[in-house]
């Protein structure tokens, strides 16, 4: 539940990171077929960067975790608590927020298919005018706005003079043979999967007008009367049937009107694309946590085993003491198995979970340690649980464990987990 939040967390801000470097680098550039793939290329992309993960191109440092079992950082406690608590009431929020999440995008998908509909009824009457090139153009004897719906254009001919059809059907032309449908349809579902996220629909927006500007730039390049063309996009009114059509009329007017009139920019600015690549590694090196980092052995880079020999508890508590038993099929340390530094993190916040679930609650971070007895051949350690929620503070006496020593079996130290210093027995 926690992955799936975080992952939305972080395309949210992939998405406003491809918006913002589209509106502050290309939005204002007369290359609109660059900007179009980066449109639709980031669009698509932005689902992926966050399951990257940067530790795939970059080799990963090799650290033992003998040295560091005397300093182990805390996890969350609550990590284990459906994993391990399977009994017990679960907060209801996760729950709620999915089911919010799931309930807006069936409310989108439905709105989707409501277009559809519409577009369905509206064209059922449809007259087919002309056909060319797979391109098929439709009479509609009803008050709409000229638009185009995949490789169908539809027109009502008789509120335009033959110059307008002529500007207004080369105008759809362009959206049927470059498939701008498929583009708009893209943006379309994209919103469905992110109706949370403002940027998604910022983007969708910026879809759809960078390629009204390539239509328009397209017909002008084919000798309209730019003027003329203007005043035709001025005069045109009447209703879009769909949103995920290509109306002629859609979009910001003073803003195509002021691209169509901008003095064409040079080819070198299409460098600026380049600056996406440190952008997209600096996401990459954003999103990277503390568990994509390695902790290896030095021989074969993972994480660093022993052998359980023996395992037993230090409790006073009869109560703890009967909970921690009962309980005790679930653990994570069992005699005669492997476990590592990260089974050890994970025990001790099973625990935890375990007494706070059953009402012992401000559990200090020194209420449960670990004594790791390393003094046994071939990586085999004892472990004794100690268990006081009475204990303030760990006392040390001034020895300490050096790296290395545990795997090596060169000390008759035991370890104390969390760690803050290490504790000798004589």
């Amino acid at each position: 539940m926690q992955t799936l939040f975080e992952y939305m967390i972080k395309i949210t801000a992939v998405y406003a990171a491809a918006w913002l470097f589209y509106w502050l680098l290309l939005s204002r550039l007369t290359s609109y077929k660059s900007n179009r793939f980066y449109l639709l290329t980031a669009g698509l992309f932005a689902f992926i960067i966050p399951l990257l993960k940067l530790d795939y191109f970059v080799t990963p440092q090799t650290i033992s975790t003998s040295g560091i079992l005397n300093n182990m950082p805390s996890i969350p406690v609550n990590a284990f608590a459906n994993a391990y608590m399977p009994g017990e009431n679960n907060s209801p929020v996760p729950v709620v927020l999915i089911t919010l999440f799931i309930s807006g995008m069936i409310v989108c998908a439905l709105h989707f298919i409501m277009q559809l509909i519409s577009f369905r009824k509206t064209t059922a009457n449809a007259v087919l005018i002309h056909a060319a090139d797979n391109i098929k153009l439709y009479h509609l004897d009803v008050d709409i706005m000229p638009f185009s719906f995949g490789r169908n254009i539809y027109v009502n001919r008789n509120r335009h003079t033959p110059a307008e059809l002529n500007d207004i059907i080369q105008h759809e032309i362009v959206h049927a043979k470059q498939n701008h449908t498929i583009d708009v349809i893209i943006a379309e579902f994209i919103c469905m999967l992110n109706w949370y996220n403002p940027f998604a629909w910022l983007m969708k927006i910026a879809v759809k007008q960078n390629l009204e500007f390539l239509a328009d730039d397209t017909v002008l390049k084919k000798g309209a009367d730019r003027k003329s063309y203007q005043y035709l996009l001025l005069k045109v009114t009447g209703y879009s049937p769909i949103n995920i059509a290509n109306s002629f009329k859609i979009s910001s007017l003073k803003q195509r009107i002021y691209m169509m009139n901008k003095t064409r920019t040079s080819q070198k600015h299409l460098l600026k694309m380049l600056f996406v690549l440190p952008l997209i590694a600096f996401m990459m090196l954003a999103f990277r946590n503390d568990g994509q980092m390695h902790i290896a052995n030095t021989a074969n880079n993972k994480d660093e085993a022993f052998m359980l020999s023996e395992l037993t508890y230090n409790i006073q508590d009869a109560g703890i003491n009967q909970l921690i038993t009962n309980a005790q099929d679930k653990s994570l340390l069992q005699t005669g198995k492997p476990f590592s530094i990260t089974t050890i993190k994970n025990e001790r916040d099973r625990l935890r979970l375990l007494l706070e679930k059953n009402g012992y609650n401000h559990i200090n971070s020194h209420a449960i340690t670990f004594l790791i007895d390393s003094t046994f051949d071939n990586n085999r350690c004892a472990i004794e649980i100690n268990i006081d929620l009475k204990r303030k503070e760990l006392s040390f006496n001034n020895s300490t464990i050096q790296p290395g020593n545990i795997a090596a079996g060169k000390t008759n130290n035991h370890l104390a987990l969390p760690g803050q210093s290490a504790k000798e027995v004589d």
